[in-house]
């Protein structure tokens, strides 16, 4: 069994070459490596150095994470497709049990993730947030769960379930694993959760790319709302007032957003020590988001009246 590696990569400098090294480490052999690039950054050299030793490098269209990800699968020789962010680190023998999974009739599989820079705040509570999430995955039998990190799938049964969302005037920055989940459950795939496997992952430690990436999430869920849900503005906008609402009175009157970071604090190994940090990563969290989801309605908007206007 052959198996595709695909990691799309913008401006990730600082985290591919981790990333590669572990790739490069797996202990099964029948594999190969595509970095599907569109980087502005040192990505594309970092990456062209380990051209003789099997990665390729792939420049996509500039249509964001979506498309870098299905150029990877369609540009993919493998039965099985392996799509990771450019910060995950895989075990050496990661492929090698994914084998028994695929061999044994699975469509696609789901894996444990820990994040590992977990000494510093962001990445310990997004590690602890992952964790309270993964628990009540576990009482509800994972029936809503359709991806993590180290997600692979047959190559066949991703371009059945129509891959991931493109074609729209902006690339959607967040929310493509959930329209693709629901792709895999229409045609019935059959899915394997495996969580004695485990994948590491390196979070934005730092306040500038944590608050870019909550701000890039809240920013994808409008654009999801608009392109793949189809509503229309005046839902788009109830529904930002409606969570900017909720976020105002949780962190005014502190007992529901204490709660969330009580749980989270529960799975840390500083316990509720972190229960203080912890509510100051959620407020980051819920901030950064509510300013994508508005900046990124409002911009839509604007683009849809001018192109409205040249019609």
């Amino acid at each position: 069994m052959r198996f595709s590696i695909i990691i799309p990569a913008h401006n990730e400098e600082m985290d591919i070459a981790a990333t590669l090294e572990a790739l490069l480490a797996l202990d099964y052999p029948d594999r190969e490596i595509l970095v599907v690039d569109d980087s502005s950054d040192r990505t594309p050299e970092t990456v062209g150095g380990y051209a003789r030793q099997g990665v390729r490098l792939i420049h996509p269209g500039g249509g964001g994470r979506c498309e870098a990800r299905n150029l990877g699968i369609r540009e993919a020789s493998g039965e099985v497709v392996v799509i990771l962010n450019a910060d995950v680190l895989l075990p050496a023998d990661f492929l090698r049990r994914l084998t028994y999974h695929y061999e044994n009739g699975a469509d696609y599989v789901l894996v444990d993730a820990n994040v590992a820079n977990r000494q510093f705040l962001f990445p310990r509570y997004v590690h602890c947030v992952s964790e309270i999430f993964y628990s009540r995955a576990v009482d509800c039998n994972f029936a809503n769960m359709d991806w993590t990190e180290g997600f692979s799938c047959r190559r066949e049964t991703a371009l059945k379930a129509g891959l991931f969302p493109t074609g729209f005037p902006v690339p959607i920055g967040a929310g493509e694993d959930g329209f693709f989940g629901r792709g895999l459950r229409r045609i019935g795939a059959k899915k394997v959760i495996d969580l004695s496997l485990e994948v590491a992952c390196v979070a934005p430690a730092s306040f500038r790319r944590y608050w870019a990436t909550r701000q890039e999430r809240g920013a994808g869920w409008a654009q999801v709302h608009r392109f793949l849900d189809r509503w229309p503005w005046w839902k788009i906008l109830l529904w930002n007032g409606l969570k900017t609402a909720k976020a105002a009175v949780w962190l005014t009157t502190l007992a529901p957003a204490l709660w969330t970071c009580l749980q989270a604090a529960r799975h840390s190994d500083r316990g509720l020590k972190d229960l203080g940090p912890f509510f100051y990563a959620y407020a980051v969290e819920q901030l950064a988001g509510l300013v994508g989801a508005w900046q990124a309605t409002f911009a839509l908007m604007e683009m849809e009246r001018l192109r409205s206007e040249l019609r």
